[in-house]
């Protein structure tokens, strides 16, 4: 029986149970009754059900522009600004320098050729510390794909300068370091100098690093040409600065001409080995324009690198030559200039480190760096006694690689700077630092 049918039945059953209703006509009333009601209950059974209520429409996602979307870049690290096919990438570190001077007060780097000599007040001065955080930089690169080639660029900023206090806010002005651009062979702007043997230089805490070395960055521009298939060869012109000192008066460099650099290169499993030129004009006067007078430098320069094993490599490094003066580390006065004679002569000098680096391991490693220079100081144009003769120096350190991008290490520094009049005097200090790589 159908539901509704068995409503109806129990409903009739229930109405005739009821006391006082016997009367003929009201059964016909009742049975009418429930004759409509059930066929108004088959009118709403057969009834179209009602189609389900559609849920509220969604509005359809925005389509992503390509212009708006950032992606991976050409360069490792790097991501393509959105719209452009210009890849970017930023990078640096920040380090921290903890510095204790046993002997001879230095501040945040050495300067060998500055070093107070025994008997000064400053030489008298020991057991002093700095702390710094000048040596933090930050850079940023970009590669752009062109007819040209690939047209990339770099611009990098330290803080080492000597501005500020550290009475309160040891702030300090961002220094600029690099800013150039490369394309092709090509390279325009302001970077190390081509005169330079950057992969043979020793890791160091100190800043300024080993004396007797090629340090210099410079605007110039280079050129760069692959020779068989494992050397390289480049030439370049760079800023002139001349560095001259004076008998008496004042002297006053001027640059007539840019110095000119060439360096051919071979790199191989056992390492690498450069021969390097440097030709610069020097010119001078009393800082009137009168008495002027000018000369012409050279310099010649040898390093390289050379593994042993798995876990040592040696680094060396050999310049010397007449007028190089300012190119070598500690090296002050590439000529002596005379303003009665309208003179001046280029002079000689030399400098150089041989280093090995050892990893103990997978995260210890150490530098041994020992260090020289020596200046052949031109007689004949005034008092010589307080020039620079010979500077030694040795780094030695340990570094612990705590972390894929995070270096703590400890370093031992000691320098000795020796003058014509015979006196000297030396340095040594314990340096550590914490280096956040980004």
């Amino acid at each position: 029986m159908k539901k509704p049918q068995l409503i109806l039945a129990l409903t009739a059953a229930g109405v005739l149970s009821v006391p006082g209703i016997a009367c003929a006509g009201e059964l016909e009333d009742l049975k009418a009754m429930l004759l409509k009601m059930q066929a108004r209950i088959e009118q709403l059974e057969n009834r179209p059900a009602a189609a389900p209520v559609a849920a509220a429409a969604t509005a359809p996602a925005p389509a992503l522009n390509p212009a708006d979307v950032v992606v991976r870049g050409s360069m490792p690290g790097s991501f393509k600004v959105p719209g452009t096919e210009t890849s970017i990438k930023f990078g640096g570190y920040v380090q921290l320098d903890a510095i204790y001077d046993i002997k001879g007060n230095q501040g945040r780097a050495v300067s060998s050729g500055d070093l107070p000599l025994n008997g000064s007040t400053d030489a008298k001065r020991k057991g002093t510390t700095t702390f710094s955080a000048r040596s933090s930089r930050l850079y940023m690169q970009t590669a752009t794909p062109s007819e040209l080639g690939e047209i990339k660029t770099k611009i990098e900023f330290d803080f080492f300068t000597d501005e500020g206090s550290e009475t309160y806010t040891n702030s300090a002005r961002p220094r600029l370091r690099h800013a150039y651009g490369t394309v092709g062979n090509w390279l325009a702007g302001q970077t190390w100098s081509n005169f330079m043997d950057l992969d043979a230089m020793p890791e160091t805490l100190e800043f300024y690093g080993p004396t007797g070395q090629v340090f210099i960055r410079q605007p110039q521009l280079r050129y760069t040409t692959a020779v068989g298939g494992a050397s390289q060869f480049s030439v370049s012109v760079e800023n002139p600065q001349t560095d001259a000192r004076d008998n008496g008066g004042n002297v006053t460099a001027i640059d007539r001409g840019a110095d000119l650099t060439a360096k051919w290169q071979h790199s191989g499993d056992y390492g690498h080995f450069n021969v390097r030129a440097l030709v610069r004009p020097l010119k001078a006067d009393d800082g009137n324009g009168d008495h002027r007078a000018s000369t012409n430098g050279w310099a010649l320069g040898v390093g390289g690198s050379l593994k042993l094993g798995a876990n040592d490599t040696v680094l060396y490094q050999l310049n010397g030559g007449q007028g190089i003066g300012r190119y070598i580390q500690d090296v002050y006065g590439a000529a002596a200039y005379d303003a009665s004679t309208g003179t001046l002569s280029a002079q000689k000098a030399a400098g150089g480190y041989l280093a090995l680096q050892h990893f103990w391991n997978t995260v210890l490693r150490s530098t041994l760096s020992l260090n020289a220079t020596h200046i052949n100081n031109k007689t004949g144009f005034g008092d010589i006694t307080g020039l620079n003769t010979d500077t030694r120096q040795v780094h030695v350190n340990l570094i612990w690689k705590a972390a894929s991008q995070l270096d703590v290490g400890m370093e031992y520094v000691w320098s000795q700077r020796k003058v014509e009049g015979g006196a000297e005097g030396t340095s040594s200090r314990v340096q550590g630092a914490v280096k956040y790589n980004f």
